[in-house]
């Protein structure tokens, strides 16, 4: 019951954490690129430093070997303090190059991130601990739902300076609320490795390889949820750009677009969560992935009113509970109980990294045609989608087979 108790506890502390880091990080990130366009930098510019934090997920690796043998709690609060001094950079910024600096220190805390998943997936305590993920991980959405409103008004009435100092205040409280949550124990342990574990002189090299042929037999896994997630990003570091230059929005519009994003994210994670006691997590995915094609229609077809932009920012808000749920998924079909934050962090640090690589050819798309980037979000998850139940009919039509 005490473990219980210190669960829910640890759980309000990482939803506090979160809530309050989203919604310093949806007051800027929706004008993010406005101003570093401002700065001096071209299109190519702004892509190469909105993709430095999805590039930078390659130290996901080093969280996901920390947490394994150390504990979640240090690369958790490792990860948010290190964000604090990014905004102060920004705050003081003349020129782009200070915005990819703060950008590099931002995209540090991409340590913590297998931490955050295993903290609460592994934590020692009995329940319905993906209750508990998609409770933490429902804090992001809710926390930025009127973030971006408020950033706008903020830097259309005060200026960059006051929005950038607000958000390292957030930052900042953020960080003390992590350094208040229970330290886990290090290395959760399937029983049939129980023998290992108290075997210290097992090589690390060893474990290394068991890793490796785990991480083999996960890997068709990976790959499809790495090329669905990264793909559907082609465009987002150029959704309010495109909604300013392409649609000619005001800033206080695209505010209140992102602020129905962030609504749509909170509403659907909390849906995919629950999706889990009903549906399969494939058919799941491809519902979800309809919703997010959907978007792509009204971003780049719809009408010229803010009604049409809430819409199509509103179903977008799936891509990012999307990318949430595939993360679940693939930590909870983790049976490497010995290295399961190593194989997680390797999933991560690739998915990141060909989510930061698709800027590139989403800037070159975007140079091209405004919403060139966004047909090809599209034509890749239908694609995913039509991949994905071959897959499934042939997988089920070869069991058939066999039983018969």
């Amino acid at each position: 019951m005490d473990n219980v108790k210190r669960f829910r506890k640890d759980m309000v502390l990482l939803f506090s954490a979160e809530l309050l880091w989203a919604l310093g990080l949806a007051m800027y990130k929706s004008f993010f690129p406005i101003h570093v366009k401002k700065l001096g930098a071209n299109d190519i510019i702004v892509g190469i430093i909105m993709s430095i934090p999805s590039l930078m997920g390659v130290l996901a690796v080093v969280g996901g070997i920390w947490s394994d043998f150390a504990g979640s709690k240090n690369a958790i609060v490792f990860g948010w303090a290190i964000t604090v001094p990014a905004p102060l950079i920004w705050m003081f910024a003349n020129s782009w190059h200070w915005m990819l600096i703060g950008q590099i220190f931002y995209a540090l805390t991409w340590v913590c991130a297998p931490a955050i998943a295993l903290y609460i997936l592994d934590y020692d305590t009995t329940g319905n601990k993906m209750a508990g993920y998609t409770f933490v991980f429902s804090a992001g959405p809710i926390g930025s739902i009127i973030a971006p409103a408020i950033g706008g008004k903020v830097l259309a009435s005060f200026g960059k300076e006051t929005l950038y100092f607000t958000v390292f205040l957030l930052y900042l409280i953020s960080t003390m609320c992590t350094l208040l949550l229970s330290k886990q124990p290090a290395g959760r342990k399937n029983e049939i490795n129980v023998e290992n574990h108290y075997n210290t002189d097992i090589p690390i090299s060893s474990k290394l390889r068991n890793s490796m042929d785990s991480l083999k037999q996960m890997s068709d896994m990976i790959i499809l949820l790495t090329i669905l997630v990264s793909a559907q990003n082609i465009g987002e570091s150029f959704i309010t750009l495109y909604a300013e230059e392409a649609r000619n929005f005001s800033i206080e519009s695209i505010g209140i677009a992102s602020t129905a994003l962030y609504i749509g994210s909170t509403l659907f994670t909390f849906l995919f969560g629950k999706s889990e006691e009903k549906v399969k997590p494939h058919i799941a995915l491809i519902v979800g992935n309809l919703i997010f094609v959907t978007s792509v229609f009204f971003a780049t077809q719809g009408s010229r009113t803010i009604l049409s932009l809430v819409s199509a920012f509103f179903l977008r808000g799936i891509g990012r509970s999307i990318l949430l749920f595939s993360q679940a998924i693939l930590a909870k079909n983790i049976t490497d109980g010995n290295n399961k934050g190593f194989i997680l962090s390797v999933y991560i640090a690739i998915r990141n990294v060909a989510i930061g690589l698709v800027t590139y050819p989403g800037a070159f798309l975007y140079h091209i045609n405004p919403a060139y980037p966004f047909y090809a979000e599209a034509l890749i998850t239908i694609a995913w989608i039509i991949i994905v139940c071959i897959r499934r009919h042939k997988s089920q039509a070869s069991r058939y087979m066999v039983s018969s």
